[in-house]
Parts: C-alpha cells; structure tokens; sequence
C-alpha cells in the first residue's frame, strides 16, 4: 500500500513539474525577440539586467543600440550560448529575464509602411566614405550589404527595411547628402555601388 502511494506521489510531482516547466516555455517562446533597433519596456529590462550582471551598456533608455548589443554578444560568449546579439527564448531565459514584462520591439512607427524613394550606392572605400574610411556606420554597424543610411527623419533609424531589386536591410547609416525621400544602400565593393547608380525604388518600412 505504501508503495503504491509513493509511486501516486511521485506521478503527482512529476506531472507538476512538467507543467510548470511547459508553462515557462511556453511563456518565454510568446516573448517576441529583442535586437538592434527594438525600444520599449522590455529593452530598459534587458538593459538593467545586463547592467546589474556586470555586462554594462550604459542609460537604460530602452533603446536597443551599439552599447546594448555589444553588451548582450558578451554575455552570450561568456554563457557558452549562441552569439547573435539577439535576445530571443535562449538568451532571456539563462540572462533570468522576467516574461511577464509587455515589450514594443517595432521600430517603424505608424505600422508597415511603403514608399518610393530615390536611391543611390556606396561601399566601404576610401572613395565612398572620406573622411571616415574604417568607421562603423552610424549606429555602429560594419559597413556592408544590408546597411542603409537614410534620413531619420522620414525613417527611424534601425527600420528593418526591404528595398526592391536590393533585399532586406536596417536603417543604420546616415550621410550629409541623404535628405528626405533619398536612400543610400551599402555594397561590398565599389563596382558593385557604381553599377546600382542612381534609381527609384520602392522600398518598404517595418
């Protein structure tokens, strides 16, 4: 008889444990992924945590940028985890972050939106870039295909963005010419810049 009412005790704890742990999964899986560009309420979260863990990434301004990227690729490396500088179900999970905080992770205000706009290439020569050869674009991104400087006054700067004829990019350079409805769109070498020219394109911003 006592027998049988360990093994009940044990199938009881046993299912508990199970469900509790599917929960938090499940939990931390409906999180959405926090990156470079996301703001909001769960970034100023990630930024204290990171902080109070002695991976320092300066203000928590709730603004995920250079700082707080950087902060997150060094306690990835340094927990033997994948590092991506994303903050997805892994990272929030061994960083021991709450799931239970709201996040705004688009960057875009006003929703997706499409527009056309004129756009120009460049790369990362000294050509292109003086004075500023070998700097980081302007949110502190190498300079590569999929960097796009823009006017932060008509797209947010670290805008997920998909331009037509070029891919999926990030709104993260800048440039004293790019005004208004004017992009310039990152190759990885001059031929390839001089070959884009000078077009209109739709583009599209998340």
């Amino acid at each position: 008889m006592r027998s049988k009412k360990l093994i009940i005790f044990v199938l009881v704890i046993s299912f508990v444990f199970i469900s509790t742990l599917s929960h938090t999964q499940k939990a931390l899986a409906a999180e959405p992924n926090l990156y470079w560009g996301s703001r909001g309420t769960a970034v100023v979260q990630l930024q204290q945590t990171l902080n109070n863990q002695g991976y320092w990434c300066g203000n928590a301004d709730g603004i995920f940028g250079a700082k707080t990227y950087n902060a997150v690729i060094n306690f990835q490396r340094k927990a033997g985890i994948t590092a991506d500088g994303i903050v997805g179900p892994q990272t929030r999970s061994t960083l021991g972050l709450s799931s239970s905080t709201p996040s705004t992770s688009q960057v875009s205000r006003g929703g997706v939106r499409t527009m056309t706009v004129l756009a120009t290439g460049y790369c990362p020569c000294a050509k292109c870039n003086w004075p500023f050869v070998g700097q980081p674009s302007y949110l502190g991104y190498p300079l590569k295909k999929g960097i796009v400087a823009v006017d932060p006054k008509v797209i947010p700067m670290g805008s997920r963005l998909y331009i037509e004829g070029y891919g999926a990019a990030i709104a993260a350079d800048q440039g004293g010419a790019i005004k208004g409805n004017h992009i310039d769109l990152c190759f990885s070498n001059h031929k390839e810049a001089s070959s884009w020219g000078m077009k209109y394109v739709k583009v599209t911003v998340y």
